[in-house]
């Protein structure tokens, strides 16, 4: 985990902790993709333990796993309504299935529940052992909507907040969300109905990661070629639109 996304968490449980649902007297707090690498920051790190109960999730057992998800993208481990926050960062972009993760992301919340999601929205392809996707600003509403959750706040890195924080290059996307305190039959059955495909087992696939021929061939002979200045061009991504850098300046 990159030093800016655990920057944008710890925001998360400071502007939040205070309004998350704690019946049990201490908010439970899952995490989706705990497992740790050496020298890697963890969220664990943020868990104010007189306040909030900490529980790793992950798909292999490791540092900071508490619980494995022996199914892959489905947890029967967790039972409905058991958290009262969810998080997730540098996850969903290695996640085939994220809308499935989500979905269970919303099963497992209590109403009133929060979700913080973080996934890069740039970033060199990284597999562990897969990188699938990249999220931008409006990727977010509408995967809130599909799963019945309540975005309140959504948030791409800036250009200038990239420039400026350790690994703002990364470009991280997230969402704040919240699950509404009134219940929705129909949002239930959709959850059902994401999620059961994966409940008799994963739809196994065999990863592509390049797979070149003929095309690609013709390609990079045919390609037209950038002059010297252009190929020092770079796009830095801008929810307002592309901004053009030269040589590192605007």
């Amino acid at each position: 985990m990159h030093r800016s996304s655990h920057a944008k968490m710890a925001s998360f449980f400071r502007a939040y902790a205070a309004k998350f649902p704690a019946e049990t007297g201490r908010a439970r707090v899952l995490e989706i993709g705990s497992k740790a690498y050496e020298g890697q920051p963890t969220y664990r790190d943020l868990i104010d333990e007189d306040r909030q109960h900490y529980t790793g999730l992950d798909l292999e057992p490791g540092r900071n796993v508490d619980v494995v998800a022996k199914a892959g993208f489905v947890w029967p481990e967790i039972e409905d309504a058991s958290f009262d926050v969810c998080i997730s960062g540098q996850t969903l972009e290695h996640n085939p299935y994220f809308w499935v993760t989500m979905a269970e992301i919303s099963r497992s919340l209590v109403p009133g529940g929060y979700a913080c999601i973080i996934a890069p929205g740039s970033q060199a392809v990284h597999r562990y052992p897969l990188d699938c996707w990249r999220f931008y600003p409006d990727s977010w509403a509408p995967l809130c909507a599909l799963v019945g959750l309540e975005p309140i706040e959504v948030y791409f890195e800036t250009d200038e907040m990239a420039l400026s924080v350790v690994d703002g290059h990364v470009r991280d996307s997230m969402v704040i969300a919240r699950k509404p305190v009134t219940g929705d039959r129909a949002i239930d059955n959709r959850l059902r109905l994401l999620t059961e495909p994966f409940r008799a087992g994963d739809i196994a696939f065999k990863p592509v990661a390049t797979n070149e021929g003929p095309c690609i061939a013709d390609y990079r002979l045919s390609a037209p070629r950038a002059s010297k200045w252009r190929a020092r061009l770079a796009f830095r991504i801008n929810p307002d639109g592309p901004v053009r850098v030269y040589d590192g300046k605007v």
